[in-house]
């Protein structure tokens, strides 16, 4: 029996008509991938799902299983509630729990056996409907999730205003698995998850039974959970059986179909034209008129086949006559060579990298990959000549041209046509080498007249490429650009990358980009840049590395606790407390209970600086307002006879001095952190 089942569903959106006729069936335990170009309607057939949007009115219908519970992850995080006092904290789990502690006290109060029986009544149904939301099991599956997606209780104790948006939709993630609900609707589930959160959501994902309908432009994440993979294309859904790659081997067998019918009508056509042409030279008017009838049938339906083969998605190839010429071997021609680079910023104590040596040879497509924060968009900056290197040299090869793609495409003027665009910024080409070149980028036709700011995030990085590679680039770096990307534009840009001749040294956390383009895989760790001959080696390397730290940590810690306890002057080596905060500092600013000890990691001490700098100019503004409050209390004094003023203006002092003390306090430990 089918979970859920959508028949001939429609949406428009004024007179645009985004889903046509859609048709879909959701059986218990299916994982679906539902794939698509942007603006194919992805996001509105889950919200149709989820019933935040309507269907058009005149057909078709969307129906649940009796009892189906559907958990619904929004790639906007507008919706999630701020009003509980912790993240995670479910808001109907703790509704439902405060009414049944409610009725538990009520139950106490009453001898009456109506009342009684009316209130075990409800209490029963209050305990099945905790029941059904997992309330009974809440805190053990809290404690495993919170480590899942790295979320100490530290984290999840702050209000949702304080949280980024990387937290935000981690914490959105999280309230929804802990649900358990029968259906899950993923809306770009992997946006802002490291790797070690995407490999357990994955695990997670093929471990329950629930069935899932999600949607993604990470191909490596659809690969490892999708059983069934659906396209939205021009208004309706086809379905094929298997992950990505088992998608595309059979679309690929599809298209030979397809050309193969093509090829066979186009002759029949030619057949039924030459027929259409005897009958009309010799006279036979009626036999002509039947044969132009049935020429236009044929002819009908090859301009259907030929539509349906989605004739706008062109592939995007370089033209090759302008790369780079290769000469002689690749490890006499090193491009670029770096010994010995370290960059700080200014006011900071811990450098972003430092002591890094490599040599960048010429052809050779790199992908850098590491942590969050480890430096690698800086080190992309820094060889580019936009950040100064504190120490080290960089010297490159002769009469090399070097070229960036950055992680958003963006132009100076937007009311720009496509081909407006490109002959404005490489005015040396004319208006017909232009559209043949934007043809090798995908855009043909009409689509050249299209305005820049009405492209999608996709289309713009393949215009700027195109603008970017006129000028026939040695060295291309990249920095994360198949972020925002469909997986449409993801698969030209691959397609046009492994044409590329010259040198390029991509930052990337697409595991299936990276597979795809990369002939090595660089690692940025602590001890500097290990090279890989893929991804899968470079994770495994990450694991052990994170593995060893973890062990160098408890080793210290449990050091410590010893030296603790036996008293040993080592002991007042530990990381030194912050000071004790003031209870109504804390009650003024929630975010100080989060400010116990000084970091000890360089990425704990830029959020901590982070944190404290919000701080600041929070307590900066409230101060400002209050001294404005205080000087209007001191004017009406005179004016107003009751003493209720001056109650409210003791306070208002007493509120002033926590935040002058506090204001003090947090520079000094913002000035200590930086020192």
């Amino acid at each position: 029996m089918s979970l859920l089942s959508i028949n001939n569903i429609s949406k428009s959106y004024a007179a645009v008509k985004v889903l046509n006729g859609v048709d879909l069936n959701i059986m218990p335990g299916d994982k679906i991938a539902l794939i698509g170009d942007n603006g194919a309607g992805k996001t509105t057939l889950l919200r149709l799902i989820a019933g935040s949007e309507s269907p058009d009115p005149e057909c078709g219908s969307i129906q649940l299983a009796r009892g189906t519970m559907v958990g619904y992850l929004q790639q906007q995080l507008d919706h999630l509630s701020a009003n509980s006092d912790f993240a995670l904290e479910d808001p109907e789990i703790t509704a439902v729990e405060q009414e049944l502690l409610n009725l538990q006290a009520e139950l106490g109060n009453h001898t009456d056996d109506l009342i009684l029986e009316e209130l075990m009544q409800k209490y029963a149904s209050a305990q099945d409907h905790f029941e059904a939301l997992g309330g009974f099991s809440f805190r053990q599956r809290l404690e495993t999730t919170l480590n899942a997606f790295s979320l100490d209780e530290t984290t999840i104790r702050r209000p949702l205003e304080y949280l980024s948006g990387g937290e935000r939709m981690r914490v959105a993630l999280a309230r929804l698995l802990l649900r358990s609900p029968d259906l899950l609707l993923l809306d770009e589930p992997t946006n802002h998850l490291d790797q070690k959160a995407i490999d357990w959501l994955e695990d997670y994902l093929n471990k329950i039974t629930s069935a899932v309908l999600f949607v993604s432009h990470d191909r490596a994440f659809i690969n490892q959970v999708a059983s069934k993979t659906a396209e939205l294309n021009a208004g309706k859904i086809r379905v094929y059986a298997g992950n990505y790659t088992q998608y595309l081997e059979q679309k690929a067998f599809e298209e030979k179909t397809l050309e193969r019918r093509i090829d066979h009508i186009e002759k029949k056509l030619q057949r039924q034209e030459e027929i259409t042409q005897t009958m009309l030279s010799h006279r036979k008017i009626a036999q002509y008129h039947s044969s132009e009838k049935k020429e236009g049938r044929i002819s009908d339906e090859l301009t259907a086949l030929r539509n349906f083969k989605r004739s706008s998605h062109k592939r995007m190839s370089f033209n090759t006559a302008q790369q780079p010429a290769q000469t002689g071997s690749r490890r006499e021609q090193t491009v670029l060579e770096v010994k010995d680079l370290t960059v700080r910023f200014a006011g900071e104590s811990d450098a972003i990298f430092e002591n890094l040596s490599f040599n960048l040879i010429k052809g050779k497509h790199l992908v850098l990959v590491g942590k969050n924060g480890c430096g690698k968009t800086t080190l992309l900056k820094t060889l580019m000549g936009e950040i100064p290197q504190n120490k080290g040299t960089i010297r490159t090869a002769a009469n090399l041209t070097f070229a960036f793609l950055g992680q958003e495409a963006k132009f100076d003027d937007y009311e720009k046509t496509v081909l407006e665009q490109l002959l404005f910024l490489k005015s040396q080409l004319t208006a017909a080498e232009a559209r043949s070149e934007l043809a090798r980028f995908g855009f043909s036709g009409d689509a050249v007249f299209q305005k820049t700011g009405s492209l999608s995030g996709g289309e713009r990085s393949r215009l700027f490429l195109c603008a970017l590679l006129q000028d026939r680039p040695d060295v291309l770096f990249l920095d994360e650009p198949t972020n925002h990307l469909d997986i449409y534009s993801r698969e030209l840009l691959e397609d046009a990358l492994n044409i590329f001749t010259g040198t390029i040294l991509a930052v990337s956390h697409d595991r299936y980009f990276i597979e795809h383009i990369a002939e090595e895989v660089w690692g940025m760790f602590d001890s500097g840049i290990a090279v890989f001959s893929n991804i899968a080696e470079y994770r495994e390397a990450e694991k052990e590395a994170d593995r060893k730290k973890a062990e160098i940590a408890k080793s210290g810690l449990d050091q410590e606790l010893a030296e603790k306890q036996a008293g040993e002057p080592a002991a007042a080596e530990l990381t030194p407390e912050m000071p004790q905060w003031d209870k109504n500092a804390i009650c003024l600013y929630p975010l100080l209970t989060d400010l116990k000890q000084y970091p000890r990691s360089r990425t704990e001490r830029r959020r901590m600086v982070a944190d404290l700098n919000q701080l600041l100019r929070k307590v900066e503004s409230s101060l400002a307002s209050h001294q404005e409050e205080k000087t209007s209390l001191e004017k009406n004094f005179t004016r107003v006879d009751s003493g209720e003023i001056y109650h409210d203006y003791a306070e208002l002092l007493q509120i002033i001095e926590t935040e002058e003390l506090l204001y003090l306090q947090l520079m000094e430990v913002a000035e200590d952190i930086k020192s």
